[in-house]
């Protein structure tokens, strides 16, 4: 099922490409189609997958019922990592085997469904309190740390990818891109760019007060880089208001010079 659908989007994401190109220079080559259809397919999968992932993740959480699980083993799997030089290496994750006992009656003893899964499960503690969905059987923990957080984090790019597919459509459509593009211009410069500023100042003022085995010289760089960003956040939405402002300024006094030209004097009436 999964695989038939990524076929139908993959699908879709052709057409969109041809159609795409064909109004933005139809004496295109195939380097051209190739190109945009490398740019097209991503955000068509994105931007289809991403909500569906986010709604069965919402529906997950709101089904749940949560109970203490005793921690009775745990699994060890290998997954592939990059570092910030981009070399590829491969960590361990431990993922704990819990065992609880339904309002029912019923014990079951599953492995944690880990949505962030490339961390391991660092608790010392023999207890936990775990999520249950009796109607998928999933078992997972909603930490605010790991899973509220990327929870968000898919949520706002579900948003900004269905927002490019939207964009995408209605040019392949051939529909008049005026008002989108200044809805481009207010997601971008004013919702996405501020809020990828102060989500990474927030990362590392958070890393700074949570990191205990940190040393002092990157303590200080993170409180020193997060409140720079900070800086530059508020510094954006100043200039945006005071731009918004002057904007307004000029349309008033327009409107204004408008309707004084439009009313001719009484002299003109007189003669």
């Amino acid at each position: 099922m999964g695989s038939s659908i990524i076929y139908i989007l993959l699908l879709i994401a052709i057409i969109l490409t041809y159609y795409f190109v064909k109004r933005f220079r139809p004496q295109s080559g195939i380097f051209t189609y190739l190109i945009t259809f490398a740019i097209v397919s991503p955000i068509t999968l994105a931007g289809i997958l991403l909500p569906i992932t986010v709604f069965e993740y919402v529906k997950d959480l709101y089904q749940s019922e949560i109970y203490n699980a005793k921690i009775v083993d745990f699994t060890y799997e290998t997954r592939e990592r990059n570092d910030d030089d981009g070399n590829h290496y491969e960590i361990t994750v431990k993922l704990p085997i819990v065992q609880l006992v339904t309002t029912q009656g019923d014990t079951i003893t599953k492995e944690v469904v880990h949505y962030n899964s490339l961390y391991s499960y660092k608790g010392e503690a023999m207890y936990c309190k775990v999520n249950y969905n009796p109607s998928t059987g999933n078992v997972f923990i909603a930490d605010k740390r790991g899973f509220y957080k990327m929870l968000s984090v898919m949520i706002f790019f579900a948003l900004f990818f269905d927002f490019l597919l939207v964009g995408i459509v209605l040019y392949a459509l051939g529909k008049d891109m005026t008002r989108y593009k200044q809805m481009l211009g207010i997601v971008v410069f004013r919702i996405t760019i501020p809020m990828a500023i102060l989500g990474f100042a927030a990362l590392l003022l958070f890393a700074a007060y949570e990191q205990t085995d940190m040393s002092l010289f990157a303590k200080i760089a993170c409180i020193g880089f997060g409140v720079l960003l900070l800086l530059a956040f508020i510094g954006l939405i100043i200039l945006s208001n005071s731009k918004n402002k002057k904007r307004n300024r000029k349309r008033n006094n327009n409107n204004h010079q408008n309707n004084h030209r439009s009313h001719p004097s009484f002299l003109e009436f007189r003669n």
